[in-house]
């Protein structure tokens, strides 16, 4: 009897343990680790039609999650509802949030095009090249044509996270991923009857790969409603402003943080474009290969913020520790393997991006990322505990602490890179000095939030619908 309690609560088998855990985070780690090698396979692309193009669509890209940051946060908190209501047993308010996020996500679109014209200054700002400039619009523009389907996109994939259902998300993007490759090869080359259209092409296949990933989800939303009525999934499509109220006031200040550390990792991005080719070619290159770590752990951030929620929503705070304490372990080996690679073979990993490229450009550009490769090394185990504490809190709906900290922390990024740039003339390796200092306040900040437990107390749903006497801080 001994032997079988030891085995059932075992740090694999308990609940809320590592197979619990590792059911749900696998398939979000195959589904973002997808979208990892769609970023790898683009810049790829890019990188053998023109340098300057693949360099183009990294700041591009990240001028775009800059400006879609606060609508993307907003409609992924829906995430956290659904997990609480299915938590606490309140199916029927499921339909209800995601469709107000969905319609969210379509009301606060246009705003990005009337402040397309503003956030391309940026790129003169830091004094990109003329020719880059344009490049950069141009992907920039593209992309806003996809906002509406990634930013509802993320509150229909909420109605499958938030309920634990990870499988669709993961299916889903690995369809959408494969296409976006094969239009990527297509687009950027002028394959199989396509034009060659380069950097555009790679803009294009993206968005048209955004609108399919969210035409899907709807799809199967409808489906899953005609076979279970309990979401209210129909009823639930008209407007409810008190509903949308609630989605506001804690997405806002979940989009809030999440703009301002993607604007100043933006600002930092664009301050090293300015500091010359090599230091920006290697840079998006080095983000590249980092985006094989981080986008995954995404993955396991999602699981962490939907076992939190449903764990809180069912009045279970020791089990939404335990499963974030779990989610730990899991993202300590994974990133401590990538770190051993950055380490140990990173010839064999720069090596596709050699393979087409000019042999003498690519030789500066191969030693100065190498280098790189050794700061992330260095910072993602820090990154990775800070980024699954902060998705537990997210889960639990502590969002007024991480606005905190990182209002106070993430403009020290760009503004210590510019000091040390403009008045001691230091470059690159600076640069990256700081990056890894404020990853490791990060995790400072987060973890021991974590560990103070305030957290656990906090819910975001409605107080009569919560299961057991919460106090709301």
């Amino acid at each position: 009897m001994n032997i079988l309690k030891f085995k059932s609560e075992s740090w694999w088998t308990r609940s809320c343990g590592g197979i619990d855990v590792l059911r749900q985070a696998v398939p979000l780690i195959i589904s973002c680790g997808s979208i990892s090698l769609m970023n790898f396979t683009d810049r790829m692309f890019l990188m053998w039609y023109d340098p300057d193009s693949m360099t183009a669509s990294m700041q591009g890209m990240m001028l775009f999650w800059s400006a879609v940051s606060i609508p993307i946060a907003v409609t992924a908190f829906v995430t956290t509802f659904v997990a609480q209501y299915s938590g606490s047993g309140n199916h029927n308010r499921i339909g209800a949030v995601v469709w107000q996020g969905v319609w969210l996500g379509f009301v606060m679109t246009p705003f990005l095009f009337l402040i397309e014209p503003y956030l391309i200054q940026l790129f003169v700002l830091f004094k990109h090249d003329d020719n880059l400039i344009q490049l950069e619009r141009m992907y920039f523009d593209y992309m806003l044509w996809g906002g509406a389907a990634t930013i509802s996109g993320e509150a229909a994939a909420s109605f499958f996270r938030g309920r634990g259902k990870m499988q669709i998300e993961m299916y889903n993007n690995l369809f959408c991923v494969a296409l976006n490759i094969f239009l990527d090869y297509c687009m950027i080359f002028g394959k199989c009857g396509f034009p060659e259209w380069g950097l555009a092409g790679a803009a294009i296949a993206t968005m048209i790969s955004q609108w399919v990933r969210f035409i899907i989800y709807i799809v199967i939303i409808f489906i899953i409603d005609f076979k279970d009525k309990r979401y209210k999934i129909i009823s639930g499509m008209k407007l409810n402003f008190r509903l949308i109220g609630r989605i506001l006031y804690y997405g806002i200040q979940s989009g809030s943080y999440t703009f301002v550390d993607t604007i100043t990792f933006t600002l930092f991005i664009m301050i090293i474009g300015g500091l010359g080719e090599l230091e920006r070619n290697a840079t998006t290159i080095a983000f590249t290969m980092n985006s094989l770590t981080f986008i995954p752990l995404t993955g396991i951030g999602i699981v962490v913020t939907s076992m939190v929620g449903n764990q809180l929503g069912s009045n279970q705070p020791n089990l939404a520790r335990r499963a974030t304490n779990t989610a730990f372990v899991i993202g300590c080996i994974y990133t401590g393997f990538f770190a051993i690679l950055f380490i140990t073979v990173p010839d064999l990993l720069l090596l596709t991006f050699s393979i087409f490229s000019d042999e003498k450009e690519f030789e500066a550009i191969h030693s100065l990322t190498i280098i790189l490769l050794r700061f992330i090394a260095l910072y993602i185990f820090f990154d990775s505990c800070a980024f699954i504490a902060g998705s537990a809190l997210r889960g639990a709906g502590d969002t007024t602490f991480i606005l905190r900290v990182v209002f106070i922390v993430a403009p020290f990024l760009p503004l210590l890179c510019i000091v040390g740039i403009n008045f001691f003339g230091l470059g690159l390796m600076w640069c990256w000095s700081v990056l890894t200092v404020i990853v490791f306040v990060y995790f400072t900040s987060f973890t021991l939030r974590f560990r103070s437990k305030k957290w656990e107390s906090v819910r975001v749903i409605e107080k009569e619908l919560q299961k057991g006497i919460v106090t709301i801080q």
